[in-house]
């Protein structure tokens, strides 16, 4: 349907023009009236409006005035003239407006129709040739695209590693390859081989929140192996310890996303920070080398590390500290938490370590911490400190000390959390309980759960079954008869309606499970009760 505006300062006319015209026939609505070219101009910016029927004398601003307006403005619209006037004066004024038609006064309602379907085949048109234009440009774009990520997989490999036409190539195809980091991400799944549909799909989750979380800077998200990701991202600015804290917090929010998905591991390296496209390979390097220390771990973010005369690898003591101390910060042992950074930053004062790898390294610890504390959410009580604030420590410290004490505090806090945690309920358990209250009357199973709080199903029932006892399938029962001996004290009540009530359409099956964990059937049940009441 198309939306029509009518133009008129005589009433009767709006009015006619409204009611004796076949709108709908038209494919037309009527949405809004106005009674002059400002009533008009200012209804525009309220309605989506496709046709406007107008009068050409008003007063204010006449009909010629407003499709001059329109014209300027919101050129997609198209304009019909009403004119009492049969010699067409004004048709010349018009022409240039790109006014559809004209019709005289005289007998509108026999007219208007002809010229509206002049005007919704013009609309017609021009949607037939958008769409078109959208379709080239979107070939045109995934064309460049499909060029633009040969390129680059090429001379992230060093397949290409001519100077000039790494510059000229990168040029022409527009990419922004300034102040960059290289980020390597590898899926693998822990049970089937070949991959499955799953999978595949989960890659391609991943490689959307790449999309997602990188949306305001100019970044490149390409598949390199069967199993693998390279992301490049252009930061921006210069500070390497302030574009690396941004790529830590963005990994870390894609490992806790990853998390939920306990069949598939996920580890994530990151490069140093690049200058231009003649380094690409080498960014690509760094990023997996970077992954060296998942062979030992699983869902790991890490950083490549430099050294003033080797590279520190991930198994190095950066990554392995901040593995163990998180481990230790788990177990609730933080003086070993705080005994293992001691040695850490010893060993970086004794070999005069470069101070912004330092800070890297701490940097990357403080994201572990972190991350531990996400895993204690909701019941983990605020820090002192918020994560950017920490981050900002980190990177403005003049000392090796200063970066020491801000740990040190990090990993107490962390320490206080987690204790009070170990003491709440399971929260994924109180999310599936609260979950259960809500929804019993309805189609209810693990799966169904198990999607809503985002979690694997498996993982959800053993989970549960460990911090309660008892299978998901047994708290649903439980919690429905429960509600069922409710509806069933009232001795109007049949059976069959308290089955439907709470989730249970079959009465004979709902007779099974209430005789299960009662130990009575409902009828026996009714019987008691009442024999309760009146006794």
């Amino acid at each position: 349907m198309y939306n029509v505006m009518i133009v008129d300062d005589e009433p009767v006319i709006k009015k006619g023009l409204k009611c004796f015209i076949d709108w709908g026939a038209l494919q037309c609505e009527v949405i809004c009236e106005a009674s002059n070219g400002m009533e008009a101009v200012e209804m525009l910016s309220h309605y989506d409006i496709d046709i406007i029927v107008t009068d050409i004398r008003m007063p204010g601003m006449d009909g010629l005035a407003l499709s001059d307006h329109v014209h300027r403005n919101f050129p997609q619209i198209k304009v019909i003239l009403l004119t009492a006037f049969a010699d067409f004066s004004y048709a010349q004024t018009a022409i240039q407006y790109e006014v559809v038609d004209f019709v005289v006064k005289s007998n509108p309602t026999e007219k208007i129709p002809g010229a509206i379907e002049k005007a919704t085949r013009l609309l017609e048109k021009e949607k037939e040739q958008k769409q078109k234009l959208r379709q080239l440009e979107s070939k045109i774009n995934d064309n460049l695209s499909e060029i633009s990520e040969k390129f680059l997989k090429e001379a992230a490999q060093g397949l290409i590693s001519d100077e000039a036409s790494l510059f000229s190539r990168s040029r022409e195809l527009g990419l922004q390859l300034e102040n960059y980091f290289g980020v390597h991400l590898e899926v693998k799944d822990t049970l089937s081989s070949p991959p499955t549909n799953e999978y595949h799909r989960f890659l391609a989750s991943i490689r959307q929140f790449l999309v997602l979380a990188f949306e305001k800077r100019p970044s490149y998200i390409m598949p390199m192996k069967k199993n693998s990701l390279l992301a490049i991202v252009s930061m921006g600015g210069g500070n390497a310890a302030v574009s690396t804290q941004a790529l830590l917090t963005i990994c870390n929010e894609v490992l806790a996303m990853a998390e939920n998905f306990r069949r598939f591991h996920l580890n994530i390296g990151i490069s140093l920070i690049h200058r231009d496209v003649l380094t690409l390979s080498k960014a690509y390097r760094e990023a997996r080398e970077a992954l060296q220390g998942s062979f030992y771990s699983d869902n790991y973010v890490a950083v490549y590390m430099p050294h003033t005369n080797q590279t520190l690898t991930p198994g190095a003591p950066p990554h392995h500290a901040a593995e163990q101390i998180v481990e230790y910060l788990q177990q609730g042992q933080s003086d070993l938490a705080i005994k293992q950074l001691d040695q850490l930053l010893e060993s970086y004062r004794s070999i005069k370590e470069p101070i912004e790898n330092v800070k890297v390294a701490c940097l990357l610890i403080g994201s572990y911490c972190f991350r531990l504390l996400s895993a204690s959410h909701p019941f983990a009580p605020e820090l002192e400190e918020s994560q950017s604030m920490v981050y900002k420590q980190i990177q403005e410290s003049k000392s090796i000390q200063l970066l020491a004490d801000t740990l040190k505090r990090l990993i107490r806090s962390c320490s206080r959390a987690v204790a009070f945690n170990d003491k709440q309920p399971n929260y994924i358990v109180i999310e599936c309980q609260k979950f259960i209250r809500e929804h019993y009357n309805q189609n209810l199973n693990l799966q169904i759960i198990a999607n809503h709080i985002h979690i694997n199903s498996s993982y959800l029932s053993r989970l549960y079954k460990k911090v309660t006892g008892e299978s998901i399938i047994d708290a649903i029962n439980k919690y429905r008869i429960e509600m069922a001996k409710k509806l069933l004290r009232n001795p109007a009540s049949k059976v069959f309606e308290v089955a439907e009530a709470v989730g249970i359409e079959t009465p004979a099956y709902f007779t099974h499970v209430f005789s299960k964990y009662t130990g009575m059937s409902p009828k026996e049940y009714k019987l008691n009760y009442s024999q309760t009441e009146l006794g």
